[in-house]
């Protein structure tokens, strides 16, 4: 007797992503442009260390282009405690309006110690430092995202804090027009940088990257209008997405900012404000305004 074995193919599945409808990019202003879609994706599980083989999750995408030629990214963070009554108020659209500035778009920012605001991390722009210490923020796979004369720059902190020390001086800081540090990197040359170790949890999801097809800036956040069991994506999940083509975000380098309850997204010129948690007093906001 002859015993014929068959054998089954090795299956691989991979992460894959579809927009329920044909993305389209409004724009707000010179420079800026947004768009806002469902998602349908594929679920990763941790535990059988693979894809899953349909579309069986979905979020809702937020997402603003920048030209930074044309315009300039400044934190916000109010000096006084600003009121919200989370019946009918967002945090960060009372921090917009006090703050009386004409801002083009607005995202939730720094990683920050509640409840007194505390930012985490390096944090500046082209008018201020609003914070200088490295040291605050040491996960090994924290980074630092800026704009260092005119060029995207993307480094880890342990080599920021090789550089320049725990403490960056305002003499090194001001070489730099804009940065934040958080964690943890996503994208790296067009690769997915996190690994399927990552805390597994679905949350809403905030990041700052740069398109892949332009120069143009990229602010994203997932499902910023609520928060409620399994909703949003794990970070390998979201580093996926936000680096493949088909999910209409594709971005070469990306960094995760602070998420969850504080997932925020404002673009006060068509009167839109968003923010899971409603009334969470944030650290700092990032705002996209005019030059």
């Amino acid at each position: 007797m002859t015993l014929i074995v068959f054998l089954l193919p090795n299956l691989v599945f991979s992460f894959s992503c579809l927009p329920k409808s044909t993305p389209v990019w409004n724009e707000l202003s010179t420079g800026v442009s947004w768009a806002k879609y469902d998602l349908a994706f594929t679920p990763y599980n941790k535990d059988a260390r693979r894809w899953g083989t349909d579309l069986s999750r979905s979020v809702t995408v937020r997402a603003v282009k920048i030209d930074l030629v044309k315009n300039k990214l400044r934190f916000l963070s109010p000096e006084n405690l600003i009121n919200c009554n989370p019946i009918q108020d967002r945090y960060i659209k009372n921090v917009i309006l006090d703050s009386e500035l004409e801002i083009v778009a607005a995202i939730n920012a720094s990683f920050f110690v509640m409840p007194d605001g505390h930012i985490l991390g390096l944090a500046l722009d082209e008018k201020k430092i609003w914070s200088d210490d490295l040291s605050s923020q040491t996960i090994s796979s924290s980074g630092v995202f800026g704009i260092l004369n005119g060029e995207y720059f993307f480094e880890t902190t342990e080599n920021m804090m090789i550089e320049y020390g725990p403490i960056i001086h305002t003499e090194a800081a001001r070489q730099y027009s804009f940065a934040i540090q958080a964690y943890p990197r996503l994208v790296l040359q067009n690769e997915v940088a996190v690994s399927d170790g990552v805390m597994n949890v679905r949350v809403p999801r905030t990041s700052i990257g740069v398109d892949l097809h332009s120069n143009f800036l990229m602010l994203v956040t997932i499902d910023a209008k609520g928060l409620n069991d399994q909703t949003g994506m794990t970070l390998y999940e979201y580093a996926h997405f936000i680096k493949e083509e088909q999910c209409a975000v594709p971005q070469k380098m990306a960094l995760n900012l602070d998420g969850g309850g504080s997932t925020s997204f404002a673009l006060p010129s068509i009167n839109l404000f968003e923010q899971v948690d409603r009334c969470r007093h944030l650290g700092n906001i990032l705002t996209v305004q005019k030059r």
